[in-house]
This record gives C-alpha cells, sequence and structure tokens, in this order.
C-alpha cells in the first residue's frame, strides 16, 4: 500500500499548477482549487493511503484532462489518427 501525507499531496499540487499554469489558464487552476478539499479532522503530516488522498488532492490525471479538453466542434484527435492509419503507425 502506499502511502503519502495530505501536506505532501498538496506540495506536489503546487509545483504541478505552477508547471501546468500556462496551458490551462486561470479556470482551470480555479477549477482544481475547487475540487481540493480540506477536511476539518485531518492530520496533515499523518500518512495516509493514496487513494484517500486522491479524493482529497486532485493531482495529474486532473492537469491532463483540463490540458487536453476541447470543445466538440474542435478534434484534433480525429485528424491525428486519421494521419496515423494513412502512415501506417510508422513515425
Amino acid at each position: 500500500m502506499i502511502k503519502m501525507t495530505f501536506n505532501e499531496a498538496l506540495r506536489i499540487q503546487r509545483a504541478q499548477m505552477a508547471y501546468y499554469r500556462q496551458s490551462i489558464g486561470r479556470k482551470g487552476v480555479k477549477a482544481i482549487k475547487a475540487k481540493t478539499i480540506y477536511p476539518v479532522d485531518i492530520r496533515p503530516d499523518e500518512h495516509m493511503d493514496v487513494i484517500d488522498i486522491n479524493k482529497l488532492v486532485p493531482r495529474g490525471v486532473a492537469f491532463e484532462n483540463l490540458l487536453f479538453y476541447r470543445p466538440k466542434e474542435y478534434c484534433p484527435v480525429k485528424h491525428a489518427w486519421h494521419d496515423a492509419i494513412r502512415r501506417g503507425f510508422n513515425y
């Protein structure tokens, strides 16, 4: 079982926020902050199961989901797949 502290998760989140800030914009940062939960009864330096931490502090995939979001009208992935199929996945 992997464990980490609440404060470690917040540090990771802040580092990722700084890294992705240009790509996700102010709305993305606000969305991540809105999803972060600060429970009253938590001990921030006590090791907890990562599954529980992930429910409280969004990191990693939460940023990537904001990064790759596109409106339905615009879907560059469709074109990328078409080009990859045409080339036979040879890069």
